[in-house]
């Protein structure tokens, strides 16, 4: 207890008032600091083109309100094209097909129908023609035999492969199949983003939200957070302290919308509107903002991943990924992702190192 309140003292002088034009007032009405009810969350501006924030979103849990809106191994829900914003546009319109395509992944598999019987494997490089779109999938056609293939490892012109794992229905993961109605209506889900992007089990989906001790949090997200970085590259330390200090340790998640970093915009489930606080000039001023909403934790790692190695924070990733993965690099992508705008706060980069510090959360570094 004395180490935690030593620690709450030390993070009290990092920050300044007002400073946090991105961070949350916490449940005692205290902005621009931390309370015993953990890290002020300090909110993520890049959200949807058009979004970016000026100032600080401090949430006034009480006044949410929702928008419904509709929205990955060898098969992604589309293909898309990842703009210097950050934001992921569609890159293909009815009416362009037939074109030629590759494949952009080892042992890509060719199916009967979406998600139906894999008729053969292909790898990089391989020239298919793609005739048209069915959901998640292309329609394509290989050596004269017609099937269909993923699109998040098949580039065409103006659309590269995002190359990034999808959501398996069933056991299709592991060569299974669905039945030609439910595979193509799960095709169509995955495109519209009714399905989450990963599959989330044990713990983390049992997990109701709402905060949790110190230790308890940890233990939950570390995993997730290290399964991630084996897959994106993104330093697990850094997500834990994002997660942390966005959360107040799982204390606020923008209402039901399992946001745990903050990102503005429309997710897969749509948008979460709150009422907030931006700072200005060094006064709080109230507004209402919309927040990305997801169907499950996982899915706001994997949206959380995906915008930190890309887009303007992609400098940043790729220094990350030459280095050797010890604390100091974790502490130069903090650094790096806060340059390049991801929070207003001056402080913001100084926060998360502390927390990685303070918590030894490179230990979940690969």
């Amino acid at each position: 207890m004395r180490k935690y309140l030593f620690s709450l003292l030390l993070m009290s002088i990092l920050i300044v008032p007002c400073s946090f034009a991105d961070g949350v007032v916490a449940e005692n009405g205290i902005s621009g600091g931390v309370s015993e009810e953990g890290y002020n969350s300090e909110k993520a501006i890049l959200g949807e083109e058009g979004t970016e924030g000026k100032g600080s979103s401090p949430f006034e849990n009480t006044q949410v309100t929702e928008e419904e809106t509709g929205s990955e191994d060898d098969e992604t829900a589309s293909a898309k094209v990842v703009t210097d914003n950050g934001k992921q546009e569609e890159a293909e319109s009815d009416g362009d097909f037939p074109v030629e395509g590759t494949v952009q992944g080892d042992n890509l598999r060719l199916r009967q129908w979406p998600w139906g019987p894999v008729m053969d494997k292909f790898s990089t490089g391989k020239k298919i023609t793609v005739t048209g779109v069915d959901g998640e999938f292309y329609k394509v056609t290989v050596d004269g035999v017609e099937g269909y293939m993923h699109k998040n490892y098949v580039s065409i012109p103006g659309a590269e492969a995002s190359k990034k794992a999808p959501y398996y229905p069933g056991n299709t993961k592991k060569g299974g199949y669905l039945s030609k109605e439910e595979g193509t209506q799960k095709s169509k889900d995955g495109a519209e983003g009714k399905v989450p992007t990963t599959e989330e089990s044990g713990d983390l989906a049992n997990y109701p939200g709402g905060k949790l001790p110190q230790d308890k949090f940890i233990a939950l997200f570390g995993p997730v957070a290290q399964a991630s970085m084996k897959e994106t590259g993104v330093p697990a330390s850094v997500t834990l302290a994002q997660a942390i200090l966005e959360t107040g340790w799982g204390g606020s998640t923008i209402g039901d919308a399992k946001n745990l970093f903050g990102i503005k915009g429309t997710g897969p489930a749509g948008t979460t509107v709150v009422s907030t606080q931006e700072c200005y000039d060094g006064t709080y001023v109230t507004i209402k903002d919309g927040f990305r909403k997801y169907n499950t934790w996982q899915e706001s790692i994997d949206d959380h991943a995906n915008l930190v190695s890309n887009g303007r924070y992609k400098s940043a990733w790729d220094k990350y990924q030459s280095s050797n993965h010890d604390r100091e690099a974790a502490h130069e992508f903090a650094r790096g992702i806060h340059q390049a705008g991801y929070a207003t706060s001056p402080t913001y980069s100084d926060t998360l190192i502390s927390l990685i510090d303070q918590y030894n959360l490179d230990e979940w570094d690969i």
